[in-house]
């Protein structure tokens, strides 16, 4: 995920890496940059575009909309990834029993009074690049992606990358999906080790958050 977890928990009381503050998402200084818009392919129109401009709703509104559950998962807290810094949005960690697998959903703006489906491409692409990269002080970490695809949601689709690699000796994957929901930007991350059998279901843990956030 964007790294905001170090060893597969969330620190309190700590600056939130990523999404980072506003101003180091506007520098867009992240190494591993990838080609702009092919994961997006072409922004897709949401039903939050179709409805024309409209209040959007607060931050907390729309993630009291997230379930205490999903495919899975159970919900933690909420944290300001960036103290003092509104445009960076806030966190919700997310785990399944053991904390196997770790997801984090964010909601943020950048600034932006609205965010619409024509924002996504440079986003998806800033939010892989994010994710494949890793601390500089880690030795022996590294995730590239394996393949890209849309998520169906009611009111316009996520747009995923699915990444495999390794932390030391052991084999993880990671999924990480932008959207739009509630007027702002939409980020999914969930890791979890990379086994035989998948110990969560990524995408439907993403559908089921992104609809609930669309909800109300």
């Amino acid at each position: 995920m964007p790294r905001p977890i170090e060893g597969g928990r969330l620190r309190l009381g700590t600056r939130v890496a990523a999404p980072a503050g506003a101003a180091r998402f506007r520098a867009l200084a992240v190494p591993l940059a990838l080609a702009g818009g092919l994961l997006a392919g072409c922004a897709p129109t949401t039903t939050e575009d179709a409805e024309g401009p409209r209040e959007r709703p607060p931050v907390e509104a729309v993630l009291a909309r997230l379930p205490a559950q999903a495919a899975g998962f159970e919900r933690g807290q909420v944290q300001d990834v960036a103290p003092n810094d509104a445009a960076a949005g806030k966190v919700v960690e997310y785990t399944t029993p053991r904390r196997v697998a770790v997801a984090f959903v964010f909601l943020y703006d950048l600034g932006r009074p609205r965010v619409t489906a024509a924002d996504l491409p440079a986003e998806v692409e800033r939010a892989v690049s994010e994710a494949t990269a890793l601390p500089a002080d880690r030795t022996g970490r590294q995730l590239s992606v394996v393949s890209r695809s849309p998520l169906p949601v009611a009111g316009g689709d996520f747009s995923c990358a699915a990444l495999e690699g390794t932390f030391g000796r052991n084999r993880v994957e990671r999924q990480v999906c932008v959207g739009v929901a509630g007027g702002r930007f939409m980020r999914v991350q969930v890791t979890m080790p990379s086994r035989g059998e998948p110990v969560a279901n990524a995408r439907e843990f993403t559908a089921a958050i992104a609809g609930a956030a669309r909800r109300g």
